[in-house]
């Protein structure tokens, strides 16, 4: 019989002065979260009053900056306590924010809006204790129409300077982002277009390859291939393999190119949310990504990413949640290496990094609240499977952001994570 692990409650508990949309620790200054938030404005009675007959008209005025938001910064405490820093208005939603994996420090965050803007924000503790947020520079990558909206962002985990971002018009770029954080578009044509919506990207978590050259060959001697992940409100995933060139110029065409078609999952009812690329390798070509969807499932894949066209992905496991998995974060991620099932029946076989595995997950579940989630993995046995440990339920609105404080998840110790919902704006440390 499967269980729903155990129930959880707060330490703390407050209430934010805006709907929160998205939440992250800092990995610079681990003992501070940011949480964006997203206020959909109220129309005036003016307008209210005038009747819009134009169709198109009616869209333009509902979509162009109906939406304000804010960054709102925390500290949480050696007693366990929520201390609040800093509030800094933002003239649109904040549909998400991360920061970078590398530079400075891990203290610069990207911060994508209801409006088309990406933002760019220094956490400073120069001055503590009074550490603030700090605008480096904002940018319209995409051009000035209002009406698109930023849904998500993703940084690569090896290329720095590669940002990703999705959009309301069922649209996923790559952007490139240099040492001044100035910002630019590296390829004519999105990298994948979805029918709908494009809620969430990731990037690969393995080690960019290097292609394979023929002798005298130099052209691509520089390029990088990774794969990109992407879900959208068509329920569809897809895996695109990607080749980069950083050291071509402007006017030689895309620094980006996209050989192949992206190759689709299968298996989503719904709206695929949220991705989760593993750092490591199922068996010699396989990797490991899991998602979340409105259809309140949780998936296991494993994905051919060595060849340089995808293979059909396998459905490993799955696991309803009782509610839309909207996004999901590694807690942990523990490995043991073993020799291949090929190499075990006298087949010389290829060392994997993976014949058993376990990932701690935190999954913010919508109207379900938190979940803390252990995923196991035999690749000599063939098994797989998703347990939910503990569960997070005082939310009485949508869970859309939760994250975990940085080293609380090393041995000995309780992780504390802090949890958001949307309507009530209601902000909860707790600990499992």
């Amino acid at each position: 019989m499967e269980t729903q692990g155990r129930s959880i409650k707060p330490l703390r508990s407050l209430t934010l002065e805006g709907d929160p949309s998205c939440i992250e620790f800092c990995p610079g200054h681990p003992d501070y979260f940011v949480i964006g938030t997203y206020n959909l404005q109220r129309q005036n009675e003016a307008d209210a009053d005038v009747a819009i007959q134009d169709k198109e008209e009616q869209q333009t005025r509902k979509a162009i900056q109906t939406r304000d938001g804010s960054l709102v910064l925390f500290r949480l405490t050696e007693t366990k306590n929520i201390k609040h820093i800093q509030t800094l208005p933002y003239p649109s939603a904040i549909l998400d924010l991360h920061f970078h994996p590398c530079r400075e420090g891990r203290t610069v965050m990207a911060a994508v809006s209801s409006t088309g803007s990406l933002s760019f924000f220094k956490l400073s503790t120069s001055k503590e204790p009074l550490a603030s947020l700090e605008e480096i520079v904002t940018h319209r990558p995409l051009g000035g129409d209002e009406r698109v909206i930023f849904l998500s962002c993703a940084w690569h985990p090896y290329i720095p300077e590669l940002l990703a971002i999705t959009t309301s018009n069922s649209r996923v770029h790559i952007l490139k982002v240099d040492d001044s954080w100035d910002v630019y578009e590296i390829r004519n044509e999105p990298v994948v277009t979805h029918h709908f919506e494009a809620w969430t990207v990731a990037f690969s978590s393995l080690i960019p390859r290097i292609p394979e050259l023929d002798v005298g060959d130099s052209s691509e001697k520089d390029s990088q291939l990774f794969t990109l992940y992407s879900g959208g409100d068509d329920s569809e995933l897809f895996a695109t393999s990607c080749s980069y060139h950083p050291i071509q110029t402007s006017g030689e065409g895309d620094l980006i190119e996209t050989p192949y078609p992206s190759v689709a999952f299968t298996g989503h009812e719904a709206g695929v949310t949220a991705i989760l690329p593993l750092n490591f390798q199922l068996a010699p070509l396989d990797s490991v990504v899991i998602t979340g969807s409105y259809d309140d499932h949780i998936r296991v894949y494993a994905v051919d990413e060595q060849n340089a066209f995808p293979q059909k992905p396998r459905l490993l496991a799955e696991r309803n949640l009782g509610g839309g998995v909207w996004r999901l974060k590694l807690i942990k991620l523990e490995k043991t290496t073993g020799i291949s099932l090929e190499a075990e029946k006298g087949v010389e076989g290829i060392e994997t990094e993976g014949r058993q595995w376990t990932a701690l997950i935190l999954a913010s579940c919508m109207h379900a609240g938190t979940r803390i989630l252990e995923i196991t993995g035999d690749v000599v046995a063939e098994s797989y499977e998703v347990k939910i440990l503990g569960r997070f339920e005082e939310h009485k609105s949508m869970n859309y952001g939760s994250d975990f404080h940085p080293g609380s998840e090393l041995e000995g110790g309780k992780l504390q994570c802090v949890s958001t919902s949307f309507y009530d704006r209601l902000l909860c440390l707790w600990e499992y």
